[in-house]
C-alpha cells in the first residue's frame, strides 16, 4: 500500500516528466497503481474519506497549495495555517491536520528523561546548519545560532555566516542583551569553537570563551558527548525553526535576520508553548536573571599561524599576505568583531587586512613583497665540498738510487 509521502514523491516526479513506466521501475509498484496516483482524484483525498458525494470543505481551495508546500518539505501545521490564512482560508487547524496526517513522514522517537530548572538558573544554546541555493544555484550553508531560557522558553535566533568562535560569541552576546540579563549557567555542546578538549577530569574550555563567561558572570556547562538530547530545550527549538520558519527566500544574511527577528517576535515567543502551556513572553517576566555588566565584551579571535613559502597565512579557508621576511615563522593572527584581521610578530603588527567572506579567496598587499631577494626562494647558504689529494707512499731516497744503478 502506498503511504502519503510516497504518493507525494510519485506525483512530484511525474510533474518533472518522469514516465509512468520509469516510476513503476523505481518504486516497484504496478504501472496501473502509478497511473491512478498521478491521475485519479481519489488519491488526492484523505484516506478514509467517503467515496461518494461529500460536502465542500473550506480547505478545498487550498489543497493543491498544501500539497506543493509538503512536497517542498514544509510539514508544520501551524506554519501552513498562517500561510493559507493569508490566502483567504477561514477554517481551523484541526481539519488542516487531518488533511496532512497521511502525508507526514513518520517520526522515530527516543526515550528522554525531562528535567526542569528554576527561573534564571539555566540557558541552553546550540548551532544548526541550514542549506540554501545561492544566486548561482549553488548549495551554500548558513548557521543558525539559537539560545533559550530554560524556565520561560524565551527564544533568541540569529543566523551567522560561519560557525567560528567570533560569530558564536557575537550571537551569545546579542542573546544576553535581548533577554536583558544573564542566567547562572549556560549549557552547550562540545563544539571546537567553545571546547578545547575533554577528558576524565572534565572540560578544557577555549580561553576566549572563558574570558567571555568571566565578563558576563555565568558558568559554562557542556552536555555529555554524543548525547545532545541532554540540552533538549534547545534541540527542539532548532527543529521548530526548521519547521516553522525555514525555508525562506532572502537576499543576504541581513535580510534573513530581519525575517527571523519578525518571526521570533510575532510567532515563536508569543505562542502557547507545548510543554509549559504558557506564552514564553509572559513567563519571561518571572525569570530571575543576573544584571548585565556595565560594558560590552569586545570580541576577537586569536590563533597562531605559520607563514607559508609564498608569504601567506591561512584563516578560515582564505589566504592573507604577510611580509616576505617572515616566511617560515609563526605569527599571531587576530580577528576582531569589526571584521579587521591583524597579524602580529614579536609584539608588533606586521599586516592588516579586511576579513573576506566566502572561501578560497586570496588577499594580497604588494608592499609585503618589496625587497624580496631574487633567486632561490629558500635563501639557503652555499656549502662547499672539498677535493682531497691522493695518498702517496713515502720511501727513503736510497731506494730510488739502487733502482737506477740496477742493484
Amino acid at each position: 500500500m502506498l503511504r502519503g509521502e510516497e504518493m507525494l514523491d510519485i506525483r512530484k516526479a511525474y510533474r518533472e516528466r518522469v514516465s509512468i513506466s520509469e516510476l513503476a521501475r523505481r518504486t516497484g509498484h504496478d504501472r496501473k497503481t502509478i497511473r491512478k496516483v498521478v491521475t485519479d482524484e481519489a488519491f488526492r483525498r484523505v484516506p478514509g474519506e467517503a467515496q461518494g458525494a461529500r460536502r465542500g470543505s473550506k480547505l478545498d481551495a487550498h489543497k493543491d497549495y498544501l500539497l506543493e508546500r509538503m512536497e517542498a518539505g514544509v510539514f508544520n501545521a501551524a506554519r501552513l495555517l498562517r500561510e493559507i490564512r493569508e490566502r483567504g482560508y477561514q477554517g481551523g487547524i484541526t481539519i488542516l491536520r487531518d488533511f496532512m496526517r497521511p502525508y507526514r513522514p513518520p517520526l522515530a522517537g527516543k526515550a528522554t528523561c525531562r528535567f526542569e530548572t528554576p527561573p534564571g538558573q539555566q540557558a541552553q544554546l546550540d548551532l544548526g546548519m541550514f542549506k540554501y541555493l545561492d544566486a548561482n544555484n549553488t548549495v551554500s550553508t548558513v548557521y543558525c545560532f539559537a539560545m533559550t531560557l530554560c524556565y520561560s522558553r524565551m527564544l533568541y535566533v540569529e543566523f551567522i555566516p560561519r560557525s567560528d568562535q567570533l560569530n558564536i560569541l557575537r550571537g551569545l552576546r546579542n542573546a544576553l542583551e535581548f533577554f536583558g540579563g544573564v542566567p547562572v549557567e549556560a549549557l552547550s555542546d562540545n563544539c571546537s569553537s567553545l571546547v578545547l578538549s575533554r577528558d576524565e577530569d572534565g572540560v578544557n574550555w577555549q580561553p576566549g570563551y572563558l574570558r567571555f563567561c568571566e565578563h558576563y558572570g555565568f558558568t559554562p556547562r557542556a552536555c555529555r558527548p554524543y548525547r545532545s538530547r541532554t540540552k533538549g530545550k534547545i534541540e527542539r527549538p532548532i527543529r521548530y525553526i526548521r519547521d516553522s520558519f525555514w525555508p525562506v527566500n532572502f537576499t543576504d544574511i541581513d535580510d534573513l535576520n530581519r525575517q527571523a527577528l519578525a518571526w521570533r517576535d510575532a510567532v515563536a515567543n508569543v505562542r502557547v508553548h507545548g510543554t509549559t502551556h504558557e506564552v514564553p513572553l509572559k513567563r519571561w517576566q518571572e525569570e530571575n536573571l543576573q544584571p548585565l555588566p556595565g560594558g560590552r565584551f569586545l570580541l576577537e579571535e586569536i590563533e597562531p599561524r605559520r607563514v607559508s613559502l609564498d608569504c601567506f597565512i591561512s584563516w578560515y579557508s582564505n589566504r592573507y599576505s604577510v611580509p616576505w621576511n617572515l616566511v617560515g615563522h609563526t605569527v599571531l593572527v587576530r580577528e576582531n568583531e569589526k571584521g579587521v584581521l591583524t597579524v602580529e610578530h614579536a609584539g608588533q603588527v606586521v599586516a592588516t587586512h579586511e576579513v573576506m567572506r566566502g572561501r578560497y579567496r586570496t588577499v594580497v598587499d604588494r608592499r609585503h613583497y618589496r625587497g624580496i631577494p631574487m633567486g632561490s626562494a629558500r635563501f639557503r647558504q652555499t656549502v662547499y665540498a672539498h677535493q682531497l689529494a691522493p695518498d702517496v707512499e713515502v720511501r727513503p731516497l736510497d731506494v730510488y738510487e739502487r733502482l737506477v744503478m740496477g742493484r
